[in-house]
């Protein structure tokens, strides 16, 4: 049963002048999803063969900029859609705290996705088709009728595709895509990592506030259980296939490859029920999921130099 916004006590908070609020909205956008965006930027860049000096300069600064602002505007807009749920699941981000309006939230995401567009237009064609893709996509999820993110299918596909995007506009610095073998392995490895893993983590510990919300996320229709042991089936299947595939062809992700294995067995601990009690704690496999992402992303963009 869906519950209306009306039904949902507001948070107060206390007024606060607009560079106070503009901060918090790189809080609501949670900075440890955008610095994991701006990583696979730089490992999409690396597989391209653009590594060690090469990975930063001028043009790619203004791209990374470009993409950054692109993805707070999606995690805003997601931030203001999400405010019923946050405040059921007991959030403490800005705008279900209360301390961050989401008028000024909305109109943050609006000026983002406007100097977005507007950076992708000094970059090149291919910069404005994947920002404008990107934005896109973050709307389906987020904005009605569509709002994929009711749905776990919905939501692992979206963040799949929003992953593919971002390593290709690491890839695509410089004008055209740069589509090599060991980017287009790692890229979807890593994407289905987000979609078949990190999606349907970050649910478990969101049951109650979803349900109450309508969604019907694979949690809320088949319980956390069933959730927890298809969390990490899909992740030891992902990590075993991007070893086995180095392992044959691609030296250059061995590395990579056993730090995902090393994650996968993490998570697999962390979602497991045997785990003591005191230990126990539903946003866990999630956090081993974000760890081993940030682990895998910064051991491609170091071994660049």
């Amino acid at each position: 049963m869906a519950v209306h916004a009306a039904t949902v006590p507001a948070a107060i908070g206390r007024p606060a002048h607009w560079p106070v609020y503009l901060g918090r909205c790189f809080v609501e956008a949670r900075l440890t999803v955008q610095f994991i965006f701006l990583l696979r930027f730089l490992a999409g860049r690396s597989l391209t063969g653009h590594g060690g000096r090469f990975l930063f300069n001028s043009r790619v600064f203004l791209a990374a900029s470009v993409w950054e602002a692109v993805i707070l505007a999606i995690y805003l807009h997601n931030g203001v859609a999400d405010v019923v749920e946050d405040r059921l699941n007991r959030s403490r981000r800005p705008i279900a705290s209360g301390i961050l309006p989401p008028s000024f939230a909305a109109t943050v995401a609006i000026a983002s996705a406007v100097l977005g567009v507007a950076g992708a237009c000094v970059l090149g064609r291919t910069y404005v088709v994947l920002v404008l893709a990107t934005l896109g996509l973050g709307y389906l999820y987020t904005g009605k009728p569509f709002a994929l993110k009711r749905y776990s299918a919905g939501a692992g596909a979206t963040v799949l595709v929003a992953g593919l995007l971002t390593f290709a506009a690491g890839a695509a610095v410089d004008g055209p895509l740069r589509l090599t073998v060991p980017l287009a392995v790692f890229a979807m490895a890593m994407s289905l990592w987000m979609g078949a893993v990190g999606a349907l983590a970050k649910d478990l510990p969101d049951l109650r506030g979803d349900a109450l919300a309508g969604r019907r996320t694979c949690v809320v229709v088949h319980g956390a259980e069933s959730v927890r042991r298809k969390v990490t089936r899909n992740a030891m299947l992902i990590a075993v296939g991007l070893a086995a595939v180095s392992v044959a062809a691609l030296p250059q992700l061995r590395l990579a490859a056993s730090g995902l294995l090393v994650g996968a067995a993490a998570l697999t601990v962390c979602s497991d029920r045997l785990l003591p009690t005191r230990l126990r704690h539903p946003r866990l496999p999630y956090r081993a999921f974000m760890a081993t992402q940030y682990g895998v992303h910064l051991i491609v963009v170091f071994a660049t130099f």
